[in-house]
Formats: C-alpha cells, structure tokens, sequence
C-alpha cells in the first residue's frame, strides 16, 4: 500500500472518531514532489499542532514505515478504545524522515506513571485512573491539590520507569496494581 493510500484510510477512520476527542493528521510530501514551500507548510502544521497538545521532544507512542498498514488497524483500535475514554491522536505520515508516527494522549491529559508502567495509554488501568482523576480528584479542593502535586512529581519517575522493564513491572504491581483496585473497589464498586 503505498502512503497516499494509508492516509486515504485514516481519513476514512477519521470521519468515525468520536467527537469527545479529537484526531489530526498530518502528511508531509518530499521536497520534490510538492516543491519546498508547501512541504514547508506541511511541517509548520505538524510542528503548531505537536505545540498546541504538548508534545514537542516527546516520543511516538507507535511508529510505523510510511508503506506499513498496521498503523491502520492501530489507528482503528484506538478509535474503537476513544469511545469509552477521550483522548487527542496524531498521526504523521512524514516522508522525508521515512516514517508514520502516532502519539495518543488521553483527553483530561497524561497520567505518567500508569502509562510508563503499561506502554499505551489507553490501557484499562490508565483508563481507569485517569477516570477517577477526572470524575472524582480534581472536583476536590485536597484532589486538585494531590493532582498539581503528581503532575509536578510524576514525569521524571515516569521517564526512570519507561528506560527499564524490571521498573515498569515493579510500578505496576507496588503502585499501578493498587490504586486500580483501590479506585474499582471504592469508587466503581
């Protein structure tokens, strides 16, 4: 399947995304089809848009080759996984750097250590925190406060946790593990 085709498809699955979140794609065409002025546009897009949802100088959640239609069926899934938690999705098909990336990020933002410690960001547990983050902490005076305080604390525990996989299993079953069930007992029941 050829690039073009792929980002035909991701239109497509575009047009289904649910309206609780919001997706953005972005294709950037080499310099000699498209001449250097609209790839430069092409790239200011991509570089305001990675700007407006704070993601400069972070990582793909998922990388693809431009040609690879298993970023199809990824895309498709986290759609599908949209519909019970909002979340932003960026897609960039960038030919000149030979790769499709996908950031995903849920919608009321990123719980970090969660996410460190599963590697997607629409896995149930982050799901189910940043639910209880949003439904619950941040309509509190003590919850804003435990909030501010995490996002402040989290990220660099976050990026430890990301480098080694004997840490994401140790955050999952000393930290993740708990407050799942912590917040499904108590909140969920």
């Amino acid at each position: 399947m050829t690039p073009s085709e792929i980002h035909e498809k991701l239109t497509e699955i575009r047009k289904i995304f649910p309206k609780s979140s919001k997706m953005f794609m972005g294709f950037i065409e080499r310099a000699d089809k498209t001449g250097a002025m609209e790839g430069s546009v092409q790239r200011g897009s991509v570089i305001s848009m990675k700007s407006a949802w704070q993601l400069e100088n972070k990582a793909p959640t998922a990388r693809f080759q431009p040609t690879d239609e298993k970023v199809i069926d990824y895309v498709r899934q986290a759609a599908a996984n949209a519909q019970n938690a909002p979340c932003k999705l960026m897609v960039v098909i960038d030919m000149p750097s030979n790769s499709t990336d996908v950031w995903i990020v849920p919608k009321g933002g990123p719980c970090f250590v969660a996410t460190a410690a599963c590697g997607n960001p629409l896995a149930a547990e982050v799901i189910v925190l940043s639910a209880f983050r949003d439904e619950v902490l941040v309509r509190r005076r003590m919850g804003r406060a435990f909030v501010r305080l995490y996002y402040f604390a989290s990220p660099p525990l976050a990026a430890l946790i990301e480098r080694f996989a004997w840490l994401r299993r140790a955050a999952m079953f000393v930290i993740v593990g708990p407050a799942v069930r912590a917040v499904r007992r108590w909140w969920l029941m």
